[in-house]
This record gives structure tokens, C-alpha cells and sequence, in this order.
């Protein structure tokens, strides 16, 4: 499906964000090979957009042509005695992948409970909470690399995907768009599984600043630091900058508290980078991708 001069807020848990020039929405691969030669034969710049859960698009739009992967298929790939193979579609919400896993008693993925966005954006930033990563669960990627010769189908394993700290493979290299993941679960005890599940999903209710729009932590914990004690530290919880805000709850989330621009968070997030800067000399590295125009 393409949409022409579509307003990326309708497609990013910040609702921040002016039209996209060309929205391509992708069901499988073969549509996602097809929007990328769309790209390529209109000299359109591109970017991979799954839930738009850790992104800040520009309020002038992107000029250029968004593919907003919408593969969402779960299956058990293989199953052995104490563990199975989960193949999941990049386009599938992380929510149903820990859905999944509950409903066949699998465990590994209770951590993710309430985190948004999708199989392929949490891979791509290596996602994690409570000490746990999903590059931990991954066996094998699927994924689809552009070149100038064309477009052709990858098979990427865990050693070859540079897991890091909300870094991989597919972050530093832009030719990699991920089509599918394979993750290997244990097999475990449904109500015990069910009990973490909720405790995760309790602990970020609790914690997180859900009734605001948002795009998650905004930046990387720095080694030996937590973001948000550095921000609360220097004295800029509840700062304001137009409709966005530093969250009075989690200092690591800007808000969009109503009608906020893409240039009010990056107020803050200048703000923000300064004063760590100035009191701890501390350098912040955003987490959230910024989307230039």
C-alpha cells in the first residue's frame, strides 16, 4: 500500500512528526523489496520504520520514502524436548511475540512485557530491560541487503549480528533491512511465565510515564551512570519546552504532553546534554533515533 504526503505522527508512539513524501507499508518480503526498488528508481532516500516507538520524526516531514514493515507472522519454526524455535516477521509487535510465548509456555521474553515497537526495531537497537537483551534469545536474522547490484536475501547468525549495549549490526549498517528473526525459548511453566509477564509489565507502570506520548528512554545509560539520576540530578525534571517535558516520573522521558513539536524535545534534549555536561562531564548519547528531514 503507498500513501503519498502522509503525517508521521499517525505512525509513531511520539505523535510528533510532519508528511512523509511517499508512506510504503509492506506485508511481506516481497513487498519490502519491492519498496525499496521503488526508492532506488526515484532516487528517494529511505528509512525502515516498524512500531516508531523509539523515533523523533521532523516536523517538516521526511523527504523521502518511508517502508513501514507490517510482516507480522509468529510461528514455532522448530520445537525440541526442553526448547523451541520462534520464527517472527520484523513487522510483528513485540507484544504479540511475548504473547506468543506465554500462550505456548515459553520462556525468555517475559522482560519485554509492555515494551512497544516491533520484533525488528527491538533486534535492530538490541532492546533490553532488568539485565536482560533480546540479542540474547536471537539465533539467526533474516534480513535483506541493498547494494548497488540490487537487492538480495541474507541469512545473518547471533555472532555475526555485533550485539552491544542498544547496538547491532543492522544499526551501523544501512544496507541491512531485517525481514524476520528466529529466537530460541525454553520451555517453561505457563503460570510462572504468566506471573513474571505481569510483573514486568507492573514495574514499568509503575516507573514509566505511559499517559503521555513518548518515545521511551531517550538517551543510553552511560557506563557507571543511569541517565535519569544524571537528568533529576541536575535539577531538570519537570522542565518544559513548548507541549513536550521532561517527565516529572522518569527523567529519561521527554513527553509530548500536547501538541509538543519535534523541535520542543530537541530544546530539551539540548538542555539536557548540556547541563550533564556541565556538572558531570558526562557526554549523553540519545537512544531514540532523530529522523532528519
Amino acid at each position: 500500500m503507498i500513501k503519498k504526503n502522509e503525517r508521521l505522527a499517525n505512525h509513531c508512539t511520539y505523535r510528533i512528526g510532519g508528511p512523509a513524501r511517499v508512506l510504503f507499508l509492506a506485508a511481506d518480503e516481497r513487498e519490502i523489496i519491492a519498496g525499496i526498488e521503488i526508492a532506488k528508481e526515484n532516487r528517494f532516500k529511505m528509512m525502515i520504520l516498524g512500531g516508531g516507538s523509539n523515533v523523533l520524526f521532523p516536523d517538516r516531514g521526511f523527504d523521502g520514502l518511508v517502508l513501514k514493515l507490517a510482516n507480522n507472522f509468529i510461528k514455532i519454526a522448530e520445537e525440541k524436548e526442553n526448547r523451541a524455535v520462534v520464527l517472527a516477521g520484523a513487522g510483528a509487535p513485540l507484544a504479540a511475540l511475548v504473547r506468543f510465548a506465554l500462550d505456548n509456555s515459553l520462556a525468555g521474553m517475559e522482560w519485554a512485557a509492555g515494551i512497544p515497537g516491533t520484533v525488528g526495531g527491538a533486534v535492530r537497537g538490541n532492546a533490553g530491560a532488568f539485565g536482560r537483551e533480546i540479542g540474547a534469545s536471537v539465533s539467526r536474522m533474516r534480513a535483506l541487503e541493498i547494494s548497488g547490484k540490487g537487492v538480495a536475501p541474507a541469512i545473518i547468525g547471533k555472532e555475526d549480528c555485533a550485539f552491544g549495549y542498544r547496538e547491532s549490526i543492522f544499526k551501523r549498517n544501512k544496507n541491512l533491512v531485517i525481514t524476520a528473526a528466529k529466537f530460541i525459548l525454553e520451555k517453561g511453566n505457563a503460570d510462572e511465565i504468566a506471573a513474571k509477564v505481569k510483573e514486568c509489565a507492573e514495574k514499568k507502570r509503575v516507573s514509566q510515564p505511559l499517559d503521555f506520548p513518548s518515545a521511551g528512554s531517550v538517551f543510553k545509560n552511560p557506563e557507571g551512570f543511569f541517565a535519569a539520576k544524571i537528568i533529576e540530578d541536575c535539577g531538570l525534571k519537570g522542565r518544559s519546552a513548548g507541549g513536550a517535558q521532561i517527565s516529572e516520573k522518569h527523567a529519561n522521558f521527554i513527553v509530548n504532553r500536547g501538541n509538543a513539536k519535534a523541535s520542543d524535545v530537541l530544546e530539551l534534549i539540548a538542555q539536557i546534554k548540556i547541563a550533564a555536561k556541565e556538572k558531570f562531564a558526562v557526554d549523553l548519547k540519545e537512544e531514540i533515533e532523530i529522523v532528519e528531514a
